[in-house]
């Protein structure tokens, strides 16, 4: 996961009151925020530590009773201020969406049809039965803000299932021209050819 998400999560927790990281990373699983936002507890430590080297929190070595000692920390002005400016900063740039089977789709004119149709299912499949899973939970009591996220990723993997179907449908008519499907001959550039040619 990027770092700003996660710097936003730990700011924000700061910003409630001071705590350790162990703290934190139990307030999160408490909270059930792995759920909707990726935020690893090796990352809480890591990111929190990163936080403090760069003056945005501040650490207090504390003893309690019988306890080991533990390091609180607390937001300092400049962790404020950095906290706002990254919360601008993720809402006005939106993630670009990226899918790993976009290789697949790519390449899938060198596939015969029964394999090709195979791959598009396992990805239809797979997408479906996320959703599914996600609808599972839906109606427990949870907070908007997670409510929110966590259908958003429930109609997303159901959008991406009936997104491939379609293209399946469309890729596997039979009155498809061949260009539109791979590449032809003729689409790789003559210089490409050469620079080929010259080495064997």
């Amino acid at each position: 996961m990027a770092t700003r998400p996660i710097d936003i999560m730990i700011l924000g927790a700061l910003n409630e009151q001071p705590m350790s990281a162990y703290e934190m990373d139990k307030l999160m699983e408490a909270r059930e925020l792995r759920k909707w936002i990726r935020v690893s507890s090796p990352s809480v430590y890591r990111n929190l530590i990163k936080l403090s080297e760069s003056g945005y929190a501040t650490g207090k070595i504390v003893k309690e009773s019988e306890m080991p000692e533990k390091t609180v920390y607390s937001i300092t002005p400049q962790g404020e201020e950095h906290f706002k400016q990254l919360m601008s900063e993720v809402a006005e740039a939106p993630d670009r969406i990226d899918f790993d089977f976009a290789a697949v789709i790519a390449n899938l004119w060198l596939m015969d049809e029964t394999d090709g149709r195979e791959l598009l299912k396992s990805l239809k499949d797979e997408y479906r039965a996320r959703a599914n899973r996600i609808d599972e939970h839906i109606d427990e009591p949870v907070r908007l803000e997670a409510a929110a996220i966590i259908d958003l990723c429930a109609q997303t993997y159901r959008l991406i299932a009936d997104h491939i179907e379609e293209f399946e449908a469309e890729y596997y008519r039979t009155d498809i021209p061949p260009w539109r499907r791979g590449w032809v001959e003729g689409r790789i550039p003559q210089d490409i050819l050469r620079q080929n040619g010259s080495k064997n």
